[in-house]
């Protein structure tokens, strides 16, 4: 069994050629794209193995997504087929100012109907990180469930759950709902890392350090707050019960796609963790891939290896940053 497991919807990323309007592209260049798919490539890009959980359609679109995952070295035991629904995928059009406008056709799709049994024939031998998603977890009442049983079956194999909310607003009935659910997952979970503005927003509280208490009081073990472009802070208690915290900057560059960045944030936080980094390397590691990922048009394709990615964390240049 892989080091870590995630679970998602991975998709075929139509990436339009115009930077105004996908109306007036010409040609379509198709890549990969999925929350917690480009967590999954990033860190099988830092040298750690990595296994998906999904259920993709019996169509083109899934025969890309597994051939691309197996070349990457994505493990895909764990991908069920469907010949009932068809795989999602999305138009993606990068816009000046950096911001893409996406364009999705996933409605019904055969991830969105993933239910709880597919956890069953999972194998959890040797799992050390099971990483999970807000954007999965917000898909069906179904793929909710499927989430919260798998994190119980990671947890009773012994292994660290992290996740990112990554939220989704028009996917939920409701943002009470939204919030409520998600605070529910986080409350299961070990390391929650959200952006600064989305832990606001699910915890009602303004100042990072009150985010952090609101969930370390839940027994999160660890938050890692995203802080923008500026960098990012770690925070847990020690066991006197004193909140302990850790802030680094992130890195200057050139800012060309925003897709991706938290994604490649939390595979640098993941494989950290992996390796038992001290909080202040994790979130330079995290900070860096973040950066490197928006300097790319794609989603995961700019993504390091680990021989970029210490390059990258040498020559750089940082931010300054402060709560």
């Amino acid at each position: 069994m892989p080091e870590v497991m995630t679970i998602g919807e991975p998709m075929v990323n139509l990436i339009a050629d115009s930077d105004q309007t996908y109306m007036e592209a010409r040609t379509l260049p198709t890549q990969m794209a999925g929350a917690e798919f480009n967590v999954a490539i990033g860190v099988r890009r830092q040298g750690h193995t990595v296994s998906y959980v999904t259920t993709l359609g019996s169509d083109w679109q899934g025969d890309m997504i597994v051939d691309y995952m197996t070349n990457a070295g994505i493990d895909t035991a764990n991908i069920s087929r469907s010949t009932e629904a068809a795989t999602g995928s999305q138009l993606k059009v990068v816009l000046p100012d950096g911001d893409p406008k996406v364009i999705y056709f996933r409605k019904g799709s055969a991830a969105s109907r993933t239910t709880p049994d597919i956890v069953d024939d999972i194998d959890f031998g040797g799992l050390r990180i099971l990483h999970v998603s807000g954007v999965f977890a917000a898909l069906a009442d179904n793929t909710y469930a499927t989430i919260e049983r798998l994190i119980d079956a990671a947890h009773d194999h012994g292994a660290t759950v992290t996740f990112d909310p990554n939220p989704r607003p028009t996917l939920w009935s409701s943002e009470e709902e939204m919030i409520r659910a998600t605070n529910a997952l986080a409350a299961k979970c070990d390391v929650f890392m959200p952006g600064l503005s989305e832990g606001q927003m699910f915890s009602g509280r303004e100042d990072a350090r009150d985010v952090a208490d609101f969930y370390l009081d839940m027994g999160v073990r660890q938050v890692i707050i995203k802080l923008g472009a500026s960098g990012s802070a770690l925070f847990s208690r020690n066991d006197d019960g004193e909140r302990v915290e850790t802030v680094v900057p992130s890195f200057v560059v050139d800012v060309v796609d925003t897709v991706g960045a938290g994604d490649g944030f939390a595979s640098g936080a993941i494989t950290a963790l992996l390796e038992d980094l001290p909080a202040d390397r994790l979130l330079e590691r995290a900070n860096a891939v973040g950066a490197i990922q928006v300097t790319s048009v794609s989603d995961s394709e700019g993504l390091p290896s680990r021989e970029q990615l210490d390059s990258f964390i040498a020559n750089t240049p940082r931010k300054e940053v402060s709560l």
